[in-house]
């Protein structure tokens, strides 16, 4: 019975483990485009304004993934289907920095969207399967990776473009990363979901008590995120807070660093306070910041200060609120799905909506 027993925990290490790498490597993918931007504009010799609909593109392709991954995800082995999502990464990543047509780019980068999406909606279901009720600490620790591999592939795509002149070498090391992790989770047990799997397969999918408040939190939270790392350069510009386009950016990496340092920093937190309370904590200190962000003095150590606060005050949001769910019901592949998916449909209407606001308005 022991050694049963230190076999599951050795084989929920490894899992977990394997997990926290797909977190990364998403995070690496999230962060690749903007970076590439000017490499794509040089190869297809477009204004960057004609490729301003990639990101369209990879935000649609990320909906379209959720989706699918949410219908597929307990009709296959699950590994399996996170599989088929890294060789989807895999084989669109080799062959992105190759293109040189707009056409071309424009598919390509939805299929992005879709596969990386697809893994991370199987993998964060999986992660809740083998932790279940303790899954907190694990889900704030792999949004951890997801941040700092967001925070990596910035560094390499500069590396990569100062030594080689464009993105190619950036893309398949991460494309050689997808596939060691393929290789990794076929070699690993699949959990196993405990409860009903009807739920995942039949008409009764994603019936549990949180799955609506937590895909609308979510529609808000990723699309709050997205739009402050987005626009907060441009917001600085326009007030007279940095005095150039390049210092403007730091802005959008201090964010960054602010809530992949900050799901650290609430670990502690995790174990000791119920994920609401600490949802609400979050959520009431967003808007405070933002407020005083908003109406406070035009001054760069004011807005780092706040950038930072901001940061840190969104870091709990999305691990809490896969917390929460795991802890008041079932956590099938569809619930996972359509909360992943709300938060996707955020990330692509509220840049555009603010972006509006601050044309008209700013």
């Amino acid at each position: 019975m022991l050694g049963e027993k230190t076999a599951t925990a050795g084989a929920e290490r490894a899992q977990t483990g394997a997990y926290f790498l797909c977190f990364s490597l998403v995070g690496i993918l999230s962060a690749a485009l903007g970076p590439s931007m000017v490499v794509f504009v040089e190869a297809t010799g477009s204004p960057p304004a004609a490729l301003a609909s990639l990101f369209t593109a990879d935000a649609f392709g990320s909906v379209c993934g959720s989706l699918l991954a949410g219908q597929l995800l307990n009709r296959f082995p699950p590994h399996l289907q996170a599989i088929g999502g890294l060789t989807g990464i895999t084989a669109l990543v080799t062959v992105i920095p190759l293109l040189s047509e707009p056409a071309l780019l424009l598919p390509a980068w939805w299929g992005l969207g879709m596969s990386k999406t697809f893994l991370i909606v199987t993998v964060n279901t999986l992660l809740i399967w083998v932790r279940r009720e303790q899954v907190g600490p694990y889900m704030n620790i792999a949004d951890f990776f997801l941040g700092f591999g967001s925070l990596l592939m910035p560094i390499v795509i500069a590396q990569s473009i100062t030594w080689t002149g464009g993105v190619r070498w950036a893309y398949w090391v991460a494309s050689l990363s997808a596939v060691l992790m393929a290789v990794r989770l076929a070699t690993l047990p699949s959990p196993r979901m405990v409860g009903d799997p009807k739920e995942n397969t039949g008409t009764g999918g994603g019936r549990h008590p949180l799955v609506v408040p937590i895909a609308v939190l979510l529609f808000f939270y990723v699309g709050a995120e997205i739009s402050f790392s987005g626009w907060i350069p441009s917001y600085t510009l326009a007030r007279d807070i940095a005095g150039s386009p390049a210092t403007a950016a730091y802005y959008t990496s201090v964010f960054w660093v602010a809530i992949t340092a900050g799901r650290l920093l609430w670990l502690p937190f995790t174990r000791r306070v119920a994920p609401q309370r600490l949802l609400a904590v979050s959520v009431a200190a967003c808007f405070l910041i933002l407020g005083v962000i908003w109406f406070g003095p035009s001054s760069p150590a004011f807005v780092v200060v706040g950038t930072v606060g901001f940061g840190l005050a969104m870091a709990p949001v999305f691990p809490s609120s896969f917390t929460w769910l795991a802890q008041r019901g079932e956590v099938t592949g569809k619930v996972s799905a359509w909360c992943l998916c709300a938060a996707s449909v955020g990330a692509m209407f509220f840049p555009w909506w603010i972006g509006r606001f601050l044309i008209f308005h700013g």
